[in-house]
């Protein structure tokens, strides 16, 4: 739901000009790739939600194809912040390059570590939650490596 009102504030910002003429956000937000990362990042949330709903009740509890689209959203999602994060470090928006707040993105392991527990691995409880546990702390400590690679390569250290 915030997604969506932000989505609507971003429309004004692009329709209107001069509708905040002190934004430091306003060439960034202006960008056509942002916009482009922006909506299917929005479109993705919907789908997300949407499916996150379906799965809560009990008649497509089950359903592979809910569960699927689920899945694919969370982690496009995840890359998208990733992409962003590329994508907005790697090319220069004059002024406001140090006013990006492109920071870590938690949102996307956040993503990674919903699917890594809404997926069973073996059929022992006890060996299911072990591995759910050991791919979580990996796959999320792998993202902070990754994260710890990029901060320089990518200029974040301006954000």
């Amino acid at each position: 739901m915030l997604s969506m009102v932000g989505f609507f504030f971003h429309l004004y910002e692009l329709l209107n000009p001069n509708a905040t003429q002190g934004n430091p956000f306003k060439l960034y937000d202006n960008n056509a790739g942002i916009i482009i990362i922006s909506i299917t990042s929005l479109l993705a949330r919907v789908v997300f939600v949407v499916c996150f709903l379906l799965l809560a009740s009990d008649k497509f509890k089950y359903n592979k194809r809910v569960l699927t689209a689920y899945i694919f959203t969370a982690l496009t999602i995840g890359f998208l912040q990733w992409f962003e994060l590329y994508y907005g470090s790697t090319f220069y928006y004059g002024e406001v390059r140090d006013k990006q707040g492109l920071a870590f993105p938690l949102l996307s392991c956040f993503m990674v570590t919903m699917i890594i527990w809404k997926l069973n691995y073996s059929k022992s409880d006890n060996a299911n939650l072990n591995l759910k546990f050991i791919l979580t702390i990996l796959v999320n400590v792998g993202l902070y490596f990754l994260w710890g690679q990029v901060f320089e390569a990518w200029n974040l250290w301006q954000s």
